[in-house]
């Protein structure tokens, strides 16, 4: 690939496991952050779903997931051993957070309910990215969450803003504010130079790269906020023709690639990340499938990419020594 772009692509059938890889990843990284106590941490989750019952597969009575990781040239083994009591075990972790800068900060970001919200989008159970950097992950139960943010919102801790949600009685977790609309509100605003605290030029940047994807993959921009009676701000769509809409009203397809591109452009563009992302093909339509690939080349080259697919289109586009295709140990057995 020109560029040589940092990326592989798994394929398989389904239950072939390109998930279970993705989430092993991001497993990985939460305990480099949250130690043994990992589960421990996450009380709220336990009251409607047993996580370890989730992770470990086939009736085994624990999970152990290892994997290698690579910092200034440095390579560091990480392993995670879960029971089915829920009890983990982190070793090698230690001296890979001992090297990172700011190891301090992110784990103070996944404390409390950040860590749960974390835990809930890695595992599907949250329609939410999981936004961490150096760590992004896109499950593929993703979702612009229809509905607008307040004023409010802004000020809240941005690692918490983002796992805001509201409890229902008999079910998980449910995400009140996107990720990507707080983003959203907050560079308008900071653009127009209303409140303090915002940089005005980072901000305009901002804006003016959503406003690229909108006119790429919608026809119009934002340029205009229409405060609703609910004490919400309604984002408008502005076409060609001077008509808007609201941003809600486009189709799930276009929400969907302007989200996810914006999300990793706009969390990357500073340092480098690890971009997990399942089926990056949801809601598209084929023609977008390749074209998504090239996108993320153009928008975030120094990134490190794995995604799990089952576009033909996704998997061709990049080179054979960048894609991987997933076959389940017995399968392999009976073909031999």
């Amino acid at each position: 690939m020109t560029g040589d772009l940092d990326v592989m692509i798994l394929g398989s059938q389904n239950g072939g496991g390109k998930t279970s890889a993705l989430e092993c990843v991001g497993l990985l990284y939460l305990a480099i952050l949250a130690g043994d106590d990992l589960f421990r941490r996450i009380p709220e989750t336990g009251r409607f779903i047993d996580l370890a019952d989730l992770l470990i597969k086939s009736g085994r009575p624990a999970a152990e997931i290892s994997g290698g990781f690579e910092l200034d040239g440095e390579g560091f083994e990480v392993c995670l051993k879960v029971s089915r009591s829920g009890k983990t075990a982190v070793s090698g972790a230690e001296l890979l957070s001992e090297r990172i800068q700011d190891i301090k900060a992110l784990r103070r970001s996944l404390k409390g309910d950040p860590l749960e919200g974390a835990m809930l989008s890695l595992l599907a159970l949250n329609s939410e990215p999981l936004i961490s950097p150096p760590l992004i992950h896109f499950n593929s139960y993703r979702k612009v969450q229809e509905g607008n943010p307040n004023l409010a919102a802004m000020v809240d801790e941005p690692g918490r803003s983002r796992m805001m949600y509201g409890r229902g009685r008999y079910g998980p977790p449910l995400s009140a504010v996107s990720a990507f609309k707080m983003d959203m509100l907050r560079s308008l605003l900071g653009g127009a130079e209303l409140f303090e605290g915002f940089n005005k030029h980072d901000s305009g940047a901002t804006v003016d790269f959503l406003n690229n994807l909108l006119r790429r993959y919608a026809g119009g921009s934002i340029e205009k906020l229409r405060p609703l009676p609910d004490n919400t701000l309604d984002f408008r769509i502005t076409t060609g023709e001077g008509a808007s809409f609201a941003f809600d009203g486009l189709s799930s397809g276009q929400k969907e690639i302007v989200s996810t591109l914006f999300l990793i452009w706009r969390h990357s563009q500073h340092e480098p990340c690890i971009v997990l992302i399942d089926e990056p093909e949801l809601h598209l339509n084929a023609e977008w499938h390749a074209d998504f690939v090239e996108r993320l080349q153009e928008y975030g080259p120094t990134n490190q990419y794995i995604l799990a697919t089952h576009s033909e289109q996704i998997f061709g586009s990049v080179d054979e020594d960048r894609r991987a295709l997933l076959v389940p140990a017995d399968v392999q057995l009976m073909r031999s």
